[in-house]
């Protein structure tokens, strides 16, 4: 039998204007430009304020006392509670300054540029427009589309003919056509099953069927990516010089031909925060520079006022976008607020890695971070998700800053991860090809150095970074 009792107990829930000001938090700068944009259609009390002309305010040093930052909203965003139609009228009538904080003035004479949107010319569209000039019917159209569409990133094709025809429903001997027709498009290895087809397809390009490379792809492919290259000169009987000159023409061969469709190294990245060294202080500038300064319309005013005409669910519904909008904005420069914390930081502890460089930056846990600024360590993982930094070492996403802490053997400073991995990359760069260091002995290096770190860790991090183990290293 279902009894009914009464308790009293506390329990925390987060008001959903709190979860607003969370979602704010992680979003990057043109994020946060869309963000707002999708709210002005939303609120239509709110608006762009053009003609507030840009505060100037004073930088955050790394000195500042715990990269506070103080606003002119500050005491505002502190209320919890909505204003009352009541509130709002006073509030208007006081002068009705509701907009979000200061930003840092820029130089009037400073060229303004507009941002540039670009087309991604991809794999898919430029082997599709080459099978536009090979395709003699709708049906050879249809099954290159098919196979174009089967590549994964790196060009190669994961399907066998039979699965192709079989899904298409055409014949095979049409679909092995077709394969071997887009496997002449650029570039050259496209559309191969595995790595030995891409490259033989590449040396057929350049007409080398009868080489020595062919050669040791077609029938030693698994003595080649083993080097095993005593079983190669035995079985084909020739000489290490012809050898040499056989593997240097294989290592000029793409292994991932659709991956230089993949390349970002040109992809323009715009920094939510800027460091600049001013007067032998680094100052901490939030890039907001093009995101929309907000207030709320006080046309609205007049429809609030005592004696119009205004109906009770209009006027409720006036009060609840203003308040929405009050939240909005507040939210949006307690996002800024926060970022500016944190990041000032992160820089007061690694002012060595800005003026020397990688090999200087310091061990950092989010923990420390959240410690120092006062704040969960969730807010400090939504801040530096996604947000870049520009720094006079370069432009860094500011999740890199944090690194596992590695233990110096003589008592002095511990080391970052990332230290160690520079270290590691430096000395394999250095190392005698014909005679490259092994794991065993990198760790011997390292701990004369004063790192304390085990062969099993120099593995994992030279994994990391890519880097194949001495044996496959080795030259002759």
């Amino acid at each position: 039998m279902l009894k009914l009792t009464q308790e009293m107990k506390l329990s925390q829930k987060l008001d959903f204007r709190m979860i607003q000001s969370l979602k704010l938090l992680p979003l990057t700068t043109l994020q946060l430009t869309q963000r707002i944009n999708e709210e002005l259609e939303q609120n239509p009390l709110l608006q762009i304020d053009e003609t507030v002309e840009q505060v100037q305010e004073k930088p955050k040093t790394s000195n500042d006392e715990g990269g506070q930052v103080k606003s002119e909203t500050t005491s505002e965003s502190e209320r919890n509670g909505d204003f009352t139609e009541a509130e709002w009228l006073k509030y208007m009538e006081d002068g009705y300054d509701n907009h979000y904080g200061t930003r840092q003035e820029y130089d009037p004479n400073v060229e303004e540029r507009e941002s540039i949107h670009t087309y991604t010319y991809g794999m898919t569209e430029s082997l599709i427009e080459q099978l536009g000039m090979i395709a003699k019917t709708e049906t050879d159209r249809e099954i290159g589309e098919f196979i174009i569409g089967s590549l994964n990133d790196d060009g190669f094709l994961e399907l066998t003919d039979e699965e192709i025809a079989s899904d298409l429903n055409m014949p095979v001997e049409d679909i092995s056509r077709m394969v071997s027709v887009i496997q002449q498009f650029d570039p050259p290895g496209i559309a191969a099953r595995n790595l030995r087809e891409c490259l033989l397809i590449q040396l057929m390009e350049k007409g080398m069927e009868n080489s020595i490379a062919w050669k040791i792809i077609d029938k030693h492919f698994a003595d080649l990516t083993g080097r095993k290259h005593k079983e190669i000169l035995r079985s084909l009987q020739i000489s290490e010089n012809e050898l040499k000159k056989a593997i240097d023409v294989i290592a000029t061969l793409t292994p991932k031909p659709g991956g230089i469709f993949n390349d970002t190294s040109n992809t323009a990245i715009v920094p939510d925060i800027l460091v600049e060294k001013l007067d032998g202080e680094y100052v901490v500038i939030l890039n907001d520079r093009y995101i929309p300064h907000l207030n709320i319309n006080a046309h609205y005013r007049k429809l609030l006022e005592k004696g119009s005409n205004t109906s009770t669910d209009t006027r409720k519904y006036l009060v609840d976008k203003l308040n929405s909008a009050r939240w909005f904005i507040n939210s949006i420069e307690q996002r800024r607020s926060t970022i500016l914390r944190v990041s000032t930081a992160i820089i007061e502890r690694q002012k060595e890695f800005l003026d020397h460089g990688i090999s200087h930056l310091k061990p950092m846990t989010l923990q420390d971070i959240a410690e120092n600024i006062g704040v969960a360590i969730s807010t400090v993982q939504r801040v530096t998700t996604g947000k870049y930094i520009q720094t006079p070492q370069g432009v860094f996403e500011l999740k890199n800053f944090f690194t596992q802490r590695i233990a110096s053997s003589d008592g002095s400073d511990d080391y970052s991860a990332k230290t160690v991995k520079d270290k590691l990359k430096t000395l394999i760069e250095k190392e005698d090809p014909y005679k490259p260091l092994s794991d065993q002995k990198i760790t011997d290096l390292l701990n004369k150095e004063g790192i304390s770190i085990s062969r099993r860790a120099i593995a994992k991090y030279r994994d990391e970074l890519q880097i194949s183990p001495a044996r496959l290293r080795k030259q002759f």
